[in-house]
């Protein structure tokens, strides 16, 4: 098929793999490529190139990266082989996702399917009980698909155990850390990296950090700063428990009751009424790029807006 061809090549440029006369779906962070292969069967031909077209929702420099991709796709690969990228910037993911409806639905007045869309990852099994997606397991090697997240591998598996949804630029918690402010804290205090491989430990130092900054004006009383942050606090918790083996989360309530919500409460408060926590709206990079905190967890597609 000429588009195993296309894809074969666009894949170099982009992470996208496409095969059948049906939509795959690829996930970039929380959101959703889909494939169609509208092009048939054939050879490729330069002088008579295929359009692949993609519906996408970035903007600023991830939509500068995008455009910069597909530009170097199509002046080399894509001219060689006879395929050219069209792209439509959608602003708004809803508008997307409502486009995509309507395409599944078969409604009146609806827009002729892409190649490529980025859509939310729960759109897919909706388009998959339509018949639209195709699965991914064949066109990537077992090492190639060692190289991501084992989970963000297999939550783009649907219900048939196949791969339908695939991670191009997904997204997930981390730690982030201002090494100069921290570096300076260590050498003063004794704290090292090591404090921070568990909740408990970021506690703590978020109490002695407090205190010795402090410290640092002992003509003026109780100006310590705080040390740490989180995006969410909600994931907080729902992580904490995960990892001591239990469930926050139910269906009908949250489990707030057991030993082990308590162990992530106390790991919480007690820096937050010390001063060790910040306790504010917004994002973390906000405190983070201020020098306000020292250190915070929050996501990876938010790393551009902790400057430098």
């Amino acid at each position: 098929m000429i588009f195993s061809e296309c894809l074969h090549g666009l894949s170099k440029m982009m992470g996208v793999f496409l095969t059948k006369n049906k939509l795959i779906m690829m996930t970039l962070g929380i959101i959703v490529l889909l494939s169609l292969c509208g092009c048939g069967r054939g050879k490729l031909d330069p002088k008579n190139p295929v359009t692949i077209t993609m519906w996408h929702n970035y903007g600023g420099q991830m939509q500068s990266a995008m455009d910069e991709l597909v530009e170097e796709f199509n002046s080399s690969i894509g001219r060689q082989k006879g395929i050219i990228i069209s792209i439509t910037s959608i602003s708004a993911s809803k508008d997307i996702q409502e486009k995509l409806f309507m395409i599944a639905a078969g409604d009146p007045g609806a827009p002729a399917m892409p190649n490529l869309v980025t859509a939310y990852p729960k759109t897919a099994l909706i388009l998959s009980r339509q018949g639209l997606l195709a699965p991914l397991d064949d066109q990537f090697t077992e090492r190639e698909i060692k190289d991501y997240l084992p989970q963000f591998i297999e939550e783009g598996r649907l219900p048939d155990g196949k791969l339908y949804v695939f991670p191009v630029a997904k997204s997930t918690e981390v730690l982030f850390l201002n090494r100069t402010l921290f570096d300076r804290f260590s050498t003063a205090a004794g704290i090292t990296l090591d404090n921070l491989t568990t909740f408990e430990g970021i506690a703590q130092t978020a109490i002695r950090y407090h205190e010795w900054t402090d410290s640092l004006t002992p003509n003026v009383a109780n100006d310590g700063k705080a040390f740490f942050t989180a995006d969410s606090w909600l994931n907080i918790a729902h992580v904490g428990i995960a990892q001591l083996g239990g469930e926050f989360m139910t269906p009908d309530y949250l489990n707030i009751a057991s030993t082990d919500f308590r162990r992530i409460w106390d790991a919480t408060i007690l820096p937050t009424l010390t001063g060790g926590y910040a306790i504010a709206g917004g994002y973390s990079s906000d405190l983070m790029k201020t020098g306000e905190i020292v250190c915070s967890i929050g996501s990876t597609a938010g790393i551009l807006f902790y400057g430098d």
